[in-house]
């Protein structure tokens, strides 16, 4: 435990530590409170009422809208701004190589989140990453990179790439390795490349996971604009008994 309590305070050190790229970057999202739609979405029990978005995840094979109801959400947090010009991250292609950790299978779709996005967001640009290099694909608005999200240098030499390096992020959403440090590397070492008022989001996390944000959230909600880790209720008598339909959101 004390092992633990220590990484934890070190990375926020690390947080704290790192300057905005662009401070006057503003993202459209800034205009809303992330906040403010989460309570509402759960309030009014939304987590129930299937959307657009929840149709076109399922029809490019992403398990975002049927699995997960993620989209029940996203459909309130992105849809304002959705005709805008913006960038859209995600990591964690979904691989079907059953050797790679996180996988999706060997009847999952490579990049079906991405081809989603690039639907939904149909003015915006769509980057994606993943660990599994035989999955890297490009699109008309998509592009997909190789990153090892355990390796502080691998998601560095990433953002360096020529066609990252002046890209800064709307939403950022980690669907890699569903890790707790992982996620936390990944955090540190992306969250300077979102926009402020920009949306991050970790999904699928598992109850060990939870435990441990939550010993940091209130350093993390000192740090950005929104922090909540947030249990999706769901019908799907599958996920009843699964517990990993969580998020944890950030607006920062």
């Amino acid at each position: 435990m004390f092992v633990a309590i220590r990484i934890f305070v070190i990375v926020l050190a690390l947080i704290q530590a790192r300057p905005l790229l662009a401070v006057d970057e503003v993202s459209p999202y800034n205009e809303i409170s992330v906040s403010k739609i989460v309570d509402q979405y759960m309030a009014n029990e939304m987590f129930r009422q299937p959307t657009n978005l929840c149709l076109i995840m399922s029809f490019y094979g992403s398990d975002k809208g049927n699995d997960h109801n993620y989209t029940t959400l996203y459909s309130e947090l992105f849809g304002e701004f959705r005709e805008d010009s913006l960038n859209i991250f995600e990591l964690g292609l979904g691989t079907n190589n059953i050797d790679v950790p996180s996988n999706m299978g060997i009847f999952g779709i490579p990049g079906a989140s991405l081809r989603g996005w690039a639907d939904y967001f149909s003015n915006s640009q769509i980057y994606g990453a993943d660990i599994d290099e035989s999955i890297l694909f490009q699109g008309n608005n998509i592009s997909t990179f190789y990153c090892d999200q355990r390796d502080e240098k691998s998601i560095k030499n990433m953002f360096s790439n020529d066609a990252l390096n002046s890209v800064l992020f709307d939403i950022i959403i980690d669907d890699g390795l569903h890790e707790f440090k992982a996620n936390l590397t990944f955090l540190v070492n992306s969250i300077e490349h979102l926009k402020q008022g920009g949306i991050y989001i970790i999904e699928d996390l598992l109850p060990t996971d939870v435990l441990k944000f939550q010993q940091i959230l209130d350093e993390l909600k000192n740090q950005f604009r929104f922090v909540v880790i947030l249990k999706l209720p769901t019908d799907n008598e599958s996920f009843k008994v699964r517990a990993d339909n969580t998020l944890l959101i950030i607006q920062k």
